[in-house]
């Protein structure tokens, strides 16, 4: 195989893909490649992305090395089991509060049909996205290294800017969630609930979330709390939806699901809902998620993500049409607060609501956590690439060693600080979900999906299929510029009446 100076394959020899003449610069310093077969060097700036095996087949390359170093495990689960991942991080107890922060503003003709539409859009994004995972030759671990792979080292550094960015947005919303659900406990036992204020439930929720972390190293590790957070999404579904139903069949009870507040807001409002509706049906980590899946890569995160689209999808839009029909307009932003009862049973789901949120917030963090990891665990990166990738990684008992359970304590203690303060000196938690969601969902995971793709598989595309991919494009790019737009002005609407450290209720 001729790669053009960048090294070539011999044998079962590693061989380094050597950076010459116009050759683009990696991703993450330098990549190296194993015998494969036909492995792509990396382009010249302006070239034509090369076909792979496993581009122009998906999922049918097996053993395909990272695309750069990793303390976490890859490869190691079944489809299934990044099926309860992707729905741990989208049908999540958030669903508590779409009814209020989807259906209040967007109301019965656009709520159903924009939840729906969306629900579509994001998995036919995702399946191209997915689609994309061995790119190169090798398996894109990370959303910065596949667009860094495709676009060069500038687009690299600027979406690992934005994703991790949200990300510790999306985890700030998180904490000020878990510390939603502990106050509403609190308030249904106490006689005094103004006692303990939403800041300092924020805090005991970081509490409560660092020995999870600690305990919990890498998505592998995940696998039985994703069982388990399914189980307790369907309590939290179950619950709520048939208490409203109750709540909802009473007669001589008034409903309003009329839109109120002026032109303005009704327009910023509605922006807003998109970003959370996009939040919804949307990880924003699907590259990071589709690590942990064995190989045929491509198929199984179809699956995976079949899973997510259809299962998953239920709770989300049944709870959410369901609680707006029992209460209209004036449904809480916490749905169970609606509900009339029996307050043992609302309790139950209170807190399968609190410990499910647990391992949302986990997914959500473990990107972040996975670079910290790789970073600082030095002993990795002197590990010999073997040629298969699941002797690549570090073996599951070091996890507990000394060195890797000190350097985890240390760095997720003080990333969870950091947010969980965060969290509780800003308890906006819708509008700070718009602002997550207006940022990633739209231009990352939808506009510059579409544009990966005819990169990297455009090359015969007919005129008509690269115009509906650039159709999608537009259409990301003008729903950003509304959803960002929305979630701004909501935010500052929230902050000018607040004051830190104190409950925004």
């Amino acid at each position: 195989m001729n790669n053009n100076g960048a090294g070539s394959v011999q044998g079962p020899h590693v061989v380094s893909m050597k950076r010459t003449g116009s050759l683009r610069r990696p991703a993450e310093n330098d990549y190296s490649v194993v015998n494969l077969g036909s492995v792509a060097p990396i382009p010249a700036d302006g070239d034509p992305l090369p076909f792979t095996v496993g581009d122009s087949n998906p999922g049918k390359m097996k053993n395909l090395p990272p695309s750069s170093a990793t303390a976490h495990e890859i490869g190691q689960d079944p489809w299934w089991v990044v099926g309860f991942d992707l729905l741990a991080a989208s049908s999540s107890s958030y669903i508590l509060s779409y009814p209020q922060l989807i259906m209040v503003h967007l109301g019965w003709i656009a709520g159903p049909i924009i939840m729906v539409l969306l629900n579509a859009a994001f998995f036919y994004n995702n399946c191209l996205l997915g689609s994309l995972h061995e790119t190169g030759g090798k398996r894109q671990i990370r959303t910065r290294d596949l667009v860094g792979y495709i676009y060069g080292r500038p687009m690299f550094t600027a979406v690992w800017i934005l994703q991790f960015t949200v990300l510790i947005v999306f985890c700030i919303g998180t904490f000020i969630w878990a510390g939603t659900t502990l106050e509403t406990i609190y308030a249904s036992y106490s006689k005094d609930p103004s006692k303990i204020s939403l800041s300092e439930w924020v805090a005991v929720a970081g509490a409560c979330y660092s020995i999870f972390a600690f305990l919990v190293p890498t998505l592998h590790s995940l696998r039985l709390y994703s069982t388990i957070s399914l189980v307790l999404t369907m309590i939290i579904t179950f619950i709520t939806i048939g208490i409203s139903i109750k709540d909802g069949v009473k007669s001589g009870v008034a409903r309003d699901y009329s839109i109120v507040g002026t032109k303005a807001d009704k327009w910023f409002n509605a922006m807003g809902a998109l970003s959370i509706v996009g939040f919804a049906f949307n990880t924003a980590i699907l590259p990071e998620l589709q690590a942990s899946v064995r190989p045929p890569t491509v198929r199984n995160i179809y699956k995976a993500l079949g899973f997510q689209y259809t299962v998953g999808a239920i709770p989300v839009i049944g709870l959410t049409l369901i609680v707006y029909w029992a209460y209209g307009n004036v449904v809480s932003g916490f749905a169970l607060e609606s509900n009339s009862g029996p307050k043992w049973l609302v309790t139950v789901a209170k807190v399968a609501a609190f410990f499910q949120i647990l391992v949302t917030l986990h997914i959500y963090a473990l990107p972040m956590f996975e670079f910290l990891d790789s970073k600082f665990l030095k002993a990795y990166r002197s590990l010999k690439p073997s040629g298969n990738v699941q002797n690549d990684v570090p073996p599951a008992g070091r996890n507990w060693s000394a060195r890797t359970m000190l350097v985890r304590f240390l760095t997720r203690i003080m990333f969870i600080s950091i947010t969980t303060l965060f969290g509780a000196m800003f308890p906006f938690f819708g509008d700070i979900l718009e602002l997550g969601g207006a940022l990633i969902v739209f231009p990352l995971d939808f506009a510059v999906v579409h544009h990966m793709y005819m990169k990297v598989k455009g090359k015969n595309f007919s005129w008509y299929r690269r115009t509906w991919h650039w159709l999608m494009i537009v259409i990301a790019v003008l729903l950003t510029i509304a959803s960002v737009t929305g979630a701004v002005r909501n935010i500052i609407a929230a902050s000018s009446t607040y004051r830190i450290f104190h409950s925004n209720n």
